[in-house]
């Protein structure tokens, strides 16, 4: 391990400019319950994901082969063999096929839309805040990719001034927001210290964090967030070890605001998930290059065109081994995305994400705050108490 009297360099390739938002967040939304019960309901979400995201195993360094060309053609497929394997994928060519699996997608990003409008969101914890805004973000960006897909690179979709990130996309609770608004106007003013959110943060490029087979909840949102920073880290679209030189994503330039001093503090952060034996080699690399790009959108085979008589790569194929009744390389099973059309589509917006008493407490908070202002607690009452008020109020209906 070289001397810490060794001069490091840090360099950063491309352009940069350090995010910023200038958003006032209602008072609705600054501060958290702490021991709030009441929890957002995901389960539209959650089928949706599970359905429609193949998972790309395990963390690795393996590179794919070279691109070549198939039976009776001189055309290839370009990309990337560093990070074409990395990161889980999405089944952007149904949403495409099937304009009602788009459309359920829509119709979760409506409901997600107006939850800040049903309940002040510092009524729930601190994350179960956190996992709504990554949930909501996430579709978001799925909904958005929908629209433009199959464009096969996005670069310009996400990065550019008017792109998919800068752009006021989401109405919520009578607020025009942004992805960078809910990124760095939301969660970075609230919650300064929580490195990790960057990795919930699917911007639908493989080298961006995975998208997963579920949606964030309060109960699962540390271990997710977990789990996906070492999946990021430990595969070749996060960092990669080369010699003196340690390479790292372009997604953490991208993030720098992060890590205010960029090289330390990254540094850091990279050793609490970096593979263990691969630690030395971050130590001891003079360079940090911030180089490592792939904007490749996490489709599954959709844009990746098919040249020549290759029949192992038509689309039959792939959707048999993707499809529900196959696998592929030990993944999980993707199944068929119209089987969950009625189902999904048939959930409720409105108040649809809480139980029947959350919902019942909601309402009467709305009703309060509507008629008499001020601010409303809300409280969860114990059986035996919930039991004594319905007596109690049943008694007063009586005496009238």
């Amino acid at each position: 391990m070289l001397r810490t009297s060794l001069l490091w360099c840090l360099i950063l390739v491309g352009s940069f400019s350090a995010q910023a938002s200038d958003l006032t967040l209602p008072d609705a939304w600054l501060g958290e319950t702490q021991d709030s019960a009441i929890t957002i309901n995901y389960d539209d979400l959650d089928y949706v994901l599970n359905a429609a995201v193949l998972m790309s195993g395990p963390p690795s360094r393996k590179k794919s082969k070279s691109s070549s060309s198939t039976v009776s053609t001189r055309l290839k497929n370009n990309f990337n063999p560093l990070t074409t394997n990395a990161g889980n994928r999405l089944f952007f060519e149904e949403f495409k096929k099937n304009p009602a699996m788009a459309a359920v997608i829509s119709t979760i990003r409506t409901s997600l839309e107006a939850v800040p409008a049903e309940i002040p969101l510092n009524q729930l914890s601190k994350k179960e805040q956190i996992a709504f805004w990554l949930n909501l973000y996430n579709v978001v960006v799925i909904d958005e990719i929908n629209k433009v897909y199959p464009l096969k690179s996005l670069e310009d979709f996400v990065t550019a001034k008017d792109g998919v990130l800068s752009k006021k996309l989401i109405n919520t609770a009578g607020m025009r927001l942004s992805l960078n608004d809910i990124q760095y106007g939301v969660l970075q003013q609230k919650y300064p210290d929580e490195v990790l959110v960057i990795y919930g943060l699917y911007q639908g490029y493989i080298g961006s964090p995975s998208i997963r087979k579920y949606a964030y909840t309060g109960a699962n949102l540390n271990r997710s967030l977990q789990f996906n920073a070492n999946d990021f880290i430990n595969t070749n679209r996060g960092t990669y070890p080369d010699g003196k030189t340690f390479r790292v994503a372009g997604f953490y330039q991208r993030n720098a605001s992060y890590f205010p001093d960029f090289e330390t503090d990254l540094r850091n952060h990279l050793r609490e998930y970096l593979r263990e034996d691969e630690i030395p080699l971050l130590d001891e690399a003079t360079t940090l290059v911030a180089d490592i790009d792939d904007w490749t959108v996490t489709d599954i085979y959709g844009t990746s065109r098919n040249y020549g008589g290759g029949a192992a790569t038509n689309d039959a194929a792939l959707l048999g081994a993707f499809s529900q009744g196959g696998t592929m390389l030990g993944s999980e099973e993707v199944t068929n995305l119209e089987l969950m059309a009625s189902t999904v589509q048939a959930k409720s917006v409105t108040y649809g994400r809480f139980s029947a008493e959350q919902v019942q407490k909601l309402k009467e908070m709305k009703f309060n705050h509507e008629n008499r202002g001020g601010v409303v607690t809300v409280t969860d009452l114990t059986e035996a108490e919930a039991a004594a008020k319905a007596k109690s109020e049943s008694g007063q209906q009586n005496d009238k």
